[in-house]
């Protein structure tokens, strides 16, 4: 893989170095209720997460700014569609700490080539470029070079697939994406800032149980099981695509509307789902971002 070097912007104030988030054990869906009727809410139920990361500037805002560099003001940020997880206290210290919860832009995933959603509040036109990229926990990218992004429709709800071209997620491993767009420059040639939101996903092996349960589930069963379980990527990514599918179904955009709730992404909520977005090409392996 290859190593690659980056000049972030500003808002990306922490290292590089891989942020090791740690479970009590590698990280596992909740158990499911037994219920399951498409009459009840969809929510997600987070994760626990045991213990901080052990490098400071983990990741813990899942929005970009709403005015940076040649972009225009818009009244809803960039936004990662992605829970904010929690540290989780012991007793002990939720008795003697009055400090704020620790919170990191995390998502569990059973996929090899997951794929990632994102709230672009910015019209084609003032976009100059947009890229992705994951690192592993040696800082190297899972694709060969990090990619561009060709975005066909937006303001929406867009989405960034891991091309099946490139190297899986590992079960078990914590990998850090950054998704980062330029405005086109209004008034020089001087390079501008990138807005950029980031992330941490793990991927995960569900339990027999949720196994056998998704394999006798219809498909709105099925991203209810998921949110149930923890397992926020799977169960975003496949509402999505029913929506897609039935763009006119109220049922469906109820359940995206609760579930996007549960997460408190309601401002985006009511966004429209965009069919975009494709790679174009690799950037070269030096590029400066």
């Amino acid at each position: 893989m290859t190593k690659i070097n980056f000049r972030f912007p500003q808002i990306l104030v922490f290292s590089l170095t891989f942020i090791v988030v740690s479970f009590t054990q590698p990280a596992q869906p909740q158990q499911p209720p037994n219920n399951n009727s498409n009459s009840t809410k969809i929510r997600f139920i987070q994760p626990t997460l045991e213990k901080e990361p052990e490098n400071r500037g983990a990741p813990g805002d899942r929005q970009g700014a709403g005015t940076r560099g040649d972009c225009p003001n818009v009244s809803k940020p960039l936004t990662a569609l992605v829970p904010l997880i929690p540290k989780t206290l012991s007793l002990k210290q939720q008795t003697t700490t009055d400090k704020p919860l620790s919170k990191f832009v995390l998502g569990l995933t059973t996929a090899e080539y997951p794929t990632f959603w994102f709230y672009v509040p910015y019209q084609i036109k003032d976009i100059d470029v947009v890229k992705f990229v994951v690192l592993d926990e040696n800082n190297n990218s899972i694709t060969k070079e990090p990619l561009l992004i060709n975005l066909s429709r937006t303001p929406g709800v867009i989405s960034v697939r891991v091309p099946t071209t490139e190297k899986p997620l590992e079960i078990g491993k914590y990998y850090h994406w950054y998704f980062l767009i330029d405005c086109k420059s209004q008034t020089s040639s001087e390079e501008s800032e990138d807005i950029a939101v980031e992330g941490l996903v793990q991927r995960i092996e569900p339990n027999p149980d949720l196994v056998r349960r998704l394999g006798t589930a219809t498909p709105q069963e099925r991203v209810a099981l998921y949110a149930q379980a923890g397992i926020w990527e799977d169960a975003l990514t496949l509402l999505s695509e029913l929506r897609l599918a039935k763009p006119k179904d109220t049922a469906l955009a109820s359940d995206w509307q609760d579930l996007l709730k549960s997460v408190g992404l309601e401002d985006v909520a009511s966004e429209t789902i965009t069919q975009c977005c494709t790679p174009i090409q690799d950037l070269r392996t030096q590029v400066t971002f």
